[in-house]
């Protein structure tokens, strides 16, 4: 119903003069909205000013919020503090209404050329010119349902609404045949590409240092994986490929560490006989990591993170890009 009244104008859905990209998806829980993200600020930074503008999910503060260098994730939510920290001059507001956020970030002297909106699907009251729908490839919206009973946030038709569809998370050995299927299952328009994308993980890093731990020394020791993210399997599954004993601590999504937690950790990290032992955890967890762990604490030199990139399959990344770049050249103001 409340689509409908947003299709129908019976409630404003604002548009604006300025190049705005949307991130998002039908399901709940973590689909790779934030590697996306990642991607487009990633492509388009050389050449426009960018600003992010999320929700800043499960964060303490309230309200429209500007982020600087002093922002914890507890301030703004852990994924546009990962961005934050991860690209340099970036402007990062979060912002549960956001129309008000967009008012903040166009009032600020160095005001975006481009806004990308994170998890935004959903949030109709913002008309985004460029829409893109994120699909996991081992959750397709066709064999899902409606929250409660099932964990679509909406029905199926809207995909409807994108510009661009991308199947996320799919396998490496990916087939024409089983992309040629879902493309038929999700019914795109003519005027909807659709894209497929695997995730790339990179070198294993020091949370605090940034210092990569060696191969070989990794594949020789045992590792604790320690996450708070929607699904941690395939991160386990990849962590498998480099070390032979590997045992996991699962927290729920978004999960904020307590001292009470890091203790829990310690304790099982240090039953662990011999020196050669590390704790690894994903991207997502290592900005909260941060806020609570303290500078005395051995646990320090011992937790990596693994950052991830998506990589986008059948050699269409050039394309990919090349589409997010022809939108916001076609729709940049006029200055």
């Amino acid at each position: 119903m409340r689509n409908l009244l947003f299709n129908i104008g019976k409630i404003e859905s604002k548009a604006y003069s300025l190049p705005i990209i949307s991130v998002g998806n039908i399901t709940v829980g973590g689909t790779g909205k934030t590697p996306l993200t990642e991607f487009i600020i990633n492509s388009l930074k050389d050449k426009y000013q960018l600003a992010l503008l999320s929700r800043g999910y499960k964060r303490a503060t309230k309200g429209v919020l500007i982020a600087d260098e002093k922002s914890q994730a507890s301030d703004i939510g852990d994924e546009p503090k990962q961005i934050k920290d991860k690209f340099e001059g970036l402007t990062v507001a979060v912002a549960e209404k956001r129309v008000e956020g967009i008012k903040a970030l166009l009032s600020l002297n160095n005001s975006p050329d481009v806004i990308v909106m994170d998890d935004a699907y959903q949030h109709r009251y913002v008309k985004p010119g460029l829409s893109i729908l994120v699909i996991d490839y081992n959750r397709p919206l066709w064999k899902d349902i409606i929250l409660p009973a099932g964990e679509l946030r909406e029905p199926m038709n809207g995909k409807k609404r994108a510009d661009i569809i991308l199947f996320s998370k799919c396998p490496n050995d990916l087939s024409k045949a089983d992309q040629d299927h879902y493309i038929r299952k999700i019914k795109p328009s003519k005027k909807q590409p659709v894209y497929f994308s695997k995730v790339g993980y990179q070198s294993v890093l020091n949370v605090f240092t940034g210092c990569q731990l060696d191969k070989e020394k990794l594949q020789e020791s045992t590792v604790i994986v320690v996450t708070g993210i929607a699904n941690s399997a395939p991160f386990i599954t990849h962590l498998k490929t480099l070390s032979n004993r590997v045992s996991s601590i699962n927290f729920p999504d978004h999960h904020h560490f307590s001292e009470k937690d890091i203790e829990a950790i310690m304790d099982k990290f240090k039953k662990i006989e011999g020196e050669n032992k590390y704790i690894l955890t994903t991207e997502k967890d290592a900005v909260r990591f941060k806020q609570i762990i303290k500078e005395e604490s051995g646990l320090r030199s011992k937790l990596f993170y693994v950052p991830i990139e998506i990589e986008i399959l059948n050699e269409k990344q050039q394309e990919f890009k090349e589409k997010l770049i022809s939108y916001v050249e076609q729709n940049k103001r006029n200055c």
